[in-house]
């Protein structure tokens, strides 16, 4: 990258300026609907899963892969959409990638095979995606650091608030039309997001790259993987995030063949932690502009190390039943949901030039991350719980200390 790119990004770490100029940003409900297609898609289908597994013949325990096939869509995805967005803008790369998104949903719907459902949800990923990442970015391009902050906090209650209701949804369409039913949903939802970003959505990259080549993407990630302050805000957030994907793959079968609960259950369950996300980003929203990002994060990494060693003791079976491990994962949840937008934030804010790409490494290391979390408990097996409590913690713990010394 060239030295003048580099000092513009040394200007913008420091700077709380928006880096587009005034922009008029979309509204919410554009940005939630189009963001919210990726995550909808994950937690609404987690209740199908025993279904899906007696259905495609696969086994209980290995049913947690249909999850980390999705997240390795995702994570590919992260690479490309950032970067396509600084050249050729926010908005046909977002339309494009819901397009997909609900071309792919259909396919899950007639898929006549395993492989065929692996695939298709591994190309809904890789659209969905899209608006995940991009959601981030068009904030940040419409507003200075802490407000951006702030607008993200609230962006994620309505995105927390959605993935909380989603599994209960999803139980109850699956009750009364089977697996199949979910994706003509997540269809219909695709479908609406497509509409409104057509309608509502302006196009908010100001600043779009004049080429974008293979060599000029390379220097842009290694001088993002040079970026002290970049490294330890995006590896943080995405060991606690990995942490959390790593729970929801394993705890729906788990509540079945450990604890003896009805698939449903899980619909009920996890309103517990995803309560208790929906608390920390909402007083992200509300609290950024006046308290800071650097304090927010070191409250929220205190109540997620409660949150840790109150999972110790439930893996050591000193708590009875699915509260051994929701209790605790709400508590880290309140801390994570207080570290993760801000953390973002200071991620992506470290050269406006190349926020795309920044956006979509910051992505890539969460859902490769997510990848092995999910991974490592599907291999150990649902009956294994020690082994989900092991990653939970160690992501947190992790977390906790490349943040307690982050670059200022």
């Amino acid at each position: 990258m060239s030295p003048d790119t580099g000092k513009q990004a040394t200007r913008a770490a420091s700077s709380d300026a928006p880096p587009s100029g005034d922009l008029r940003p979309p509204p919410l409900l554009v940005l939630v609907l189009s963001t919210a297609i990726s995550s909808l898609a994950l937690h609404m289908v987690l209740p199908a899963l025993p279904e899906m597994a007696f259905v495609f013949g696969i086994p209980p325990g290995d049913i947690g892969f249909v999850v980390t096939t999705y997240l390795i869509g995702l994570s590919a995805a992260q690479l490309i959409v950032g970067p396509l967005s600084d050249r050729f803008g926010r908005r046909p790369v977002l339309l494009a990638g819901t397009g997909l998104y609900i071309a792919m949903t259909l396919l899950c719907i007639a898929t006549p095979s395993t492989l065929w459902l692996l695939i298709a949800r591994a190309l809904q990923a890789f659209g969905g995606c899209a608006g995940m990442v991009l959601g981030r970015t068009i904030i940040r391009d419409c507003y200075p650091r802490d407000r951006a902050a702030s607008g993200m906090g609230y962006l994620t209650v309505a995105l927390a608030t959605g993935s909380m209701l989603a599994p209960g949804i999803g139980a109850f369409i699956i009750h009364y039309t089977g697996w199949r039913g979910v994706f003509v949903t997540l269809a219909a939802i695709g479908v609406a997001a497509l509409i409104t970003s057509w309608r509502y959505l302006p196009e908010t990259n100001r600043f779009k790259l004049e080429r974008l080549d293979t060599r000029m993407l390379v220097r842009n990630y290694q001088w993002l993987l040079r970026s002290r302050t970049f490294l330890k805000y995006a590896l943080a957030t995405s060991c606690q995030l990995s942490s959390w994907f790593a729970f929801v793959t394993i705890m729906p079968a788990a509540l079945v063949a450990v604890f003896h609960q009805p698939a449903t259950a899980y619909g009920l369950w996890v309103l517990l932690p995803m309560t208790g996300y929906v608390l920390g980003n909402a007083a992200v929203g509300r609290l950024s502009t006046r308290v800071g990002g650097t304090r927010l994060i070191q409250v929220g990494l205190a109540i997620s190390a409660i949150g840790a060693a109150a999972m110790v003791v439930g893996a050591m079976g000193l708590v009875p039943g699915p509260l051994a491990f929701f209790g605790p994962m709400a508590i880290i949840v309140v801390g994570n949901g207080l570290v993760t937008p801000n953390a973002n934030v200071a991620a992506i804010s470290v050269n406006p030039a190349i926020m795309g790409a920044a956006s979509g490494l910051l992505g890539f290391f969460l859902w490769t991350m997510s990848v092995f979390s999910t991974a490592t408990v599907s291999f150990a097996g649902t009956d294994n719980l020690a082994a989900l409590a092991a990653v939970v913690v160690g992501g947190n713990l992790i977390a906790i200390v490349l943040l307690l010394r982050v670059p200022r």
